[in-house]
């Protein structure tokens, strides 16, 4: 059984990962070039020195218990000995070795599994109810949708190169249970005239600036989804803002364009697709039945077992089956559990795990009679089965344990709070699909802009020493009918947290009766009652001198700090080694000014105009390998064509004859240049493009040939690597008009798998596609 097809070119780029790898040990890589190169892999630095995650792809949150089993090996054999589940239903490794990141994928790779578009600006894991297919309310099975949608576009090179990262969910109930409303691409099941099809949202999505989703048809026949999508690909990849990161994701480039042009926009692309192949959707292949073995049943009379059926039990719409939710804290289960969890239900066939958006494993097709054998199994591991469904619902993102740009610990928290509302019975008294989301940061990585209490980290001060702390949200709504995010309350030290949590709950269930639900409650009274409970615990935090706790995060002994805070990863891209160079001009600009430093003015006076005459060559198709090769390229395509005064050509003559004598007199001369770089670079359009040109260049002279034929621009790209042959194509397309062509030479693989579709996705045409001998010969028309 497959949740998604391995594309043929996998192995290779995994080989090609590991030589990076090696290259960058040696320093031979740039490290931000080499995250660029890694993190779309779904590798990511965490926060001890020297250590990586790794997650690892799993459509609609299927995987065979096979594949499970491989997964939790790994961990054992090369990283923290947990399988962490994630709230795009997918799983993790964490403290892993570098060196050790290609044979992991390989190890994946033999059982069909794969880490690519697992970070970076990809197509990210495609997400699906976890209950499709089983569920006696849904419309209908979405699974064999977001699976074959999932295998057509992670086989498209062009996927792993969007502006911004780019998500996509299904979802099987009117009731939206997969959340398809707050991602990039959202399908909800409908039936209309008796033929299955989809409700179509885009452009909405959370992180730190939420976005509640548009709707881009109300009903589409489900052989339409693949046109849909590739539709609003094609759109956000040639239109999408690639200069800046904070506003590169979809949702802001429909606020950019505004509804009417955007939807002009995909009009345009849908009608390209509207001829291509739909999904293959290989029904047979989810069908849900009993495929049980030879194993034994059990029999179990016990209260305890009677409580966890209630709780954690359902009919399947398949007569005679069950599915069961085990609930995993913070979405962490050891190895060694998930190898004994994924032997037994071996017996069960390979259809039966899905991971859900709450971090928890989900099983399906478990016939009445083998229940008692569940339940015992779930006993042996550790697991919250011991709590009520609301506590297992809890959502909690990984924080600073591991995240570069965690501010605090939720994991650590969510234990205190649990225990806050299990003693004091609350949990017991919540509905079971209560939902309590804390991340460790704003950026909403667990979905606190949509839980019923939203929490996320942050950084409080008192008597300028820092201490954790977290605001709290609350009163979203999932309902179709009423969707909205939490709003903002107030915060609260870390340490009152659970307390609060407590109280803040306590107060609701109290007056629980007189309302719907718990958006009801906070649109009345709520709001109110939690801000001000926030407003005393923000009022009392004491001095450090008088409680060391409040400055010390729960889950640690360590006192809190923002000294380790990094970056996020999720934007690196071939780009961000312009921001490397800029942020060089402005350290050293700022250097000259320091009279300590004044011994090394003249190094840093030629490291500004080297920074700014290497920042920008990459939008010209430009990866020098020399200082020579920089200086004379900067001159010949920035001064010569008249983006760069020429008032500076002196400066890039004394860098590259290493002249610093002539720089030092030039001081003011050298920091105008860098300054106006920068200006430079901040004056480019999202698609990289300068002021005065022309997205198509003006139409030149037509030469012909001694045939009188008009002569085809040639350019010979063999031996260039991706992406920087795709960079070099648009910059020989830059320098024709529309309607004529150009012929390039491109290397066999990865070269003539990848450029072509990158040309055809920003809508130019492909002539001819031909492989001579070892290389490939490739002829476009400029759109």
């Amino acid at each position: 059984m497959k949740f998604y097809e391995i594309p043929q070119i996998l192995e290779k780029e995994i080989n090609h990962l590991e030589t990076s790898i090696k290259a960058f040990k040696k320093g031979e890589i740039h490290p931000t070039k080499f995250r660029s190169i890694r993190v779309p892999f779904g590798s990511y630095e965490q926060r001890a020195q020297d250590t990586f995650m790794v997650r690892i792809r799993a459509t609609a949150g299927g995987i065979t218990p096979s594949q499970f089993e491989k997964v939790a090996t790994c961990a054992k054999k090369y990283a923290k000995p947990i399988v962490h589940i994630t709230t795009r239903q997918e799983l993790q490794l964490h403290d892993v070795d570098l060196a050790d990141i290609p044979q992991i994928m390989k190890e994946l790779l033999s059982v069909g599994l794969s880490t690519r578009g697992g970070g970076g600006n990809t197509v990210r894991n495609i997400m699906a109810s976890c209950d499709s297919g089983i569920n006696p309310e849904e419309v209908f099975d979405v699974t064999p949708h977001a699976v074959a949608l999932s295998s057509r576009l992670i086989a498209q090179s062009d996927s792993w190169n969007f502006p911004r990262k780019f998500k996509i969910s299904f979802s099987s109930t009117k009731e939206d249970n997969a959340l398809a409303v707050f991602n990039d691409l959202g399908f909800i099941a409908r039936i209309k005239n008796g033929q299955k099809g989809f409700k179509v949202y885009t452009a909405g999505g959370l992180g730190c600036r939420p976005r509640l989703s548009k709707i881009l048809h109300d009903f589409i026949r489900e052989n339409e989804v693949y046109q849909v999508a590739k539709a609003v690909k094609n759109l956000f990849l040639i239109h999408g803002n690639r200069k800046s990161k904070n506003s590169a994701r979809l949702r802001f480039l429909f606020e950019e364009l505004g509804e009417k042009k955007f939807k002009a926009l995909y009009e345009q692309e849908y009608a390209k697709t509207a001829k291509e192949p739909g999904l293959d959707l290989h029904l047979d292949q989810f069908e849900n039945k009993n495929e049980t073995s030879d194993f034994l049943p059990r029999f179990i009379q016990l209260n305890a077992f009677d409580l966890w059926k209630k709780r954690f039990v359902k009919n399947q719409k398949q007569e005679g089956l069950k599915s069961v939710l085990i609930p995993v804290a913070s979405g962490d289960i050891s190895s060694d559990n998930v190898i004994k969890l994924a032997q037994v239900l071996k017996n069960f066939g390979d259809n039966v795990i899905r991971l859900t958006m709450t971090q928890n494993i989900h099983i399906r097709n478990i016939p009445h009679e083998y229940l008692g054998n569940l339940f015992e199994l779930v006993n042996e591991l550790n697991t919250e089965s011991h709590l009520p469904a609301s506590g297992a619902n809890m959502t909690i993102c990984a924080g600073a344990n591991t995240c570069t740009t965690g501010v605090c610990l939720p994991k650590g928290v969510a234990l205190v709070i649990k225990k806050y509302l299990g003693s004091s019975g609350i949990l017991d008294r919540l509905d079971p699909d209560f939902r309590i989301n804390i991340s460790g940061c704003p950026n909403s990585c667990a979905q606190h802009h949509i839980g019923d209490i939203g929490i996320f980290g942050r950084i409080a001060r008192n008597n300028g020493k820092v201490l954790p702390g977290y605001w709290i949200t609350a009163g979203a709504s999932r309902s179709p009918d009423s969707r909205s995010f939490t709003q903002k309350c107030g915060w609260v030290p870390a340490r009152n947290l659970p307390e609060a949590i407590n109280q803040i709950l306590d107060q609701y269930i109290n007056v629980k009766k007189r309302y719907k639900n718990f958006k009801a409650y906070f649109d009345d009274i709520g709001k109110a009652e939690i801000s001000t409970i926030c407003k005393k615990y923000a009022g009392r935090v004491p001095l450090y001198k008088q409680d060391k706790n409040f400055y010390i995060d729960w889950g640690t002994t360590k006192e809190f700090t923002t000294a380790h805070m990094g970056h996020g990863e999720c934007s690196a891209g071939i780009y961000d080694m312009i921001e490397v160079e800029m942020k060089n001009i402005k350290k050293n600009i700022e250097n000259i000014k320091l009279p300590a430093l004044e011994y090394l003015k003249e190094q840093f006076l030629w490291n500004i105009v080297f920074s700014g005459s290497t920042m920008l060559l990459i939008t010209r198709g430009i990866d020098p390998e020399s200082e020579e090769k920089i200086f004379g390229s900067f001159k010949k395509l920035f001064i010569g064509k008249k983006l760069v005064d020429e008032k500076f050509k002196p400066l890039i003559n004394f860098a590259a004859q290493k002249d610093n004598e002539k720089l030092l007199k030039s001081e003011n001369l050298v920091k105008e240049f860098g300054e106006t770089m920068i200006k430079l670079y901040h004056s480019m359009d999202n698609s990289l493009r300068f002021p005065g040109e022309e997205i198509i260049s003006r139409k030149a002279p037509e030469k012909k040939d001694n045939k009188g034929e008009k002569e085809v621009l040639f350019k010979d790209l063999r031996g260039v690597a991706c992406p920087m042959n795709f960079v070099k194509t648009k910059v020989e397309l830059s320098k024709i008009t529309s309607g004529d062509t150009l012929k390039i030479f491109l290397d066999d693989g990865e070269p003539a798998d990848n450029v072509p579709r990158s040309v055809i996705s920003e809508g130019h045409k492909i002539l001819l596609q031909e492989k001579t001998k070892e290389y490939w010969t490739i002829v476009i028309e400029k759109r």
